[in-house]
């Protein structure tokens, strides 16, 4: 029979044992609830016309974060359009500060046939909505709402004119679904790149012989031929260019009347013309010496007047009058009077 001591002792191993269980499976529970089991919980609410979807458990998400969960989904009593369904949630209290009194809510749902959740937008305004606060409900636009239905139909009635131009071959894409037109065109455009390969494989033509003989290849070896002795020409001093390139007397020829040019040109500049102011001035004298004799003779009146040209001018018209009538009647002119 067991003692006292043992039986305290065994009382004591099985209550730290559960301790010890109930301490891992809290753990456990922490983690796969994502630490949230301890943290302070706070409610807001919604009202909403619907509540399809969504019910206790529901995520809640802050900009795709989730924060919460639903906590319920009753009707609120309240008959007004929006406001038939009431919905609780509760969020971590720290989350709040992240939630804008200004945001609202919408139903919203990851796939087209998936569960729903409520999608919290956060607001502009930098003061958080309060403890147990309302957070207003923003209805969701239906897709069908959003479509642009006379502009959908327009669409439509043109893929189905352009269906209708495929079926009765209207058009480029018409023509190459039901016409052989373009079918033809490509028919004959291979038929003459098959007829030149064959002429190629049978050695016809120009580029048949320049594929399997050597013609072209040998003159275009000859033309590197031609040019490799015309370099080796060059390099062994021949001709007047391999001269140029072998001997340096040319070269030294060519420098030598350069700089007899240089010596020349040195030369003039060096010349009292080019140094002497004297021999300037006196140029200098000179040269206003004849514009002044130019401008004395234009001064003269033969020049400043028309008297002199009216004159000569008559003298040439009375001239040629006799030298007119002397060719039609030159007898007037050989009389000879007798004293």
């Amino acid at each position: 029979m067991p003692t006292p001591a043992q039986v305290n002792w065994a009382r004591f191993r099985v209550t730290a044992l559960t301790l010890v269980a109930l301490s891992i499976l809290t753990v456990l529970f922490s983690l796969l609830t994502g630490g949230t089991l301890l943290e302070t919980k706070t409610g807001l609410y919604l009202f909403v016309p619907d509540s399809t979807g969504i019910g206790s458990g529901s995520p809640v998400r802050v900009d795709g974060i989730d924060v919460g969960q639903v906590d319920r989904a009753e009707l609120s009593g309240d008959t007004r359009p929006g406001r038939v369904v009431k919905v609780s949630i509760r969020v971590s209290r720290r989350w709040l500060a992240s939630i804008p009194a200004d945001s609202s809510a919408q139903l919203s749902a990851d796939t087209l046939i998936g569960d729903k959740f409520v999608d919290i937008a956060s607001g502009p305004s930098r003061t958080p909505i309060q403890p147990n606060g309302e957070i207003r409900y923003k209805e969701k636009a239906d897709v069908l709402q959003r479509l642009d239905l006379q502009q959908f139909q327009k669409q439509l009635r043109a893929v189905d004119a352009q269906i209708s131009d495929i079926e009765h071959g209207r058009g480029p894409v018409g023509v190459f679904f039901q016409g052989t037109g373009m079918y033809d065109e490509w028919r004959k455009l291979l038929r003459v790149a098959q007829n030149g390969v064959h002429a190629i494989a049978a050695r016809e033509g120009k580029l048949g012989h320049a594929v399997y003989t050597d013609k072209e290849y040998q003159a275009l070896r000859g033309l590197i031929a031609g040019l490799d002795q015309s370099l080796a020409r060059l390099q062994s001093g021949q001709g007047d260019l391999g001269r140029l390139l072998r001997d340096d007397a040319q070269y030294q020829q060519l420098i030598a009347s350069v700089a007899d040019l240089e010596r020349s040109i040195g030369r003039i500049q060096a010349g009292p013309w080019f140094q002497s102011d004297t021999d300037y001035q006196g140029w200098s004298r000179g040269l206003n010496g004849v514009l002044r004799t130019v401008d004395d003779f234009n001064a003269t009146p033969m020049l400043a007047t028309s008297q002199v040209y009216d004159n000569l001018n008559g003298m040439t018209r009375q001239l040629q009058s006799t030298m007119r009538d002397f060719r039609l009647n030159p007898r007037k002119y050989l009389r000879l009077k007798v004293f």
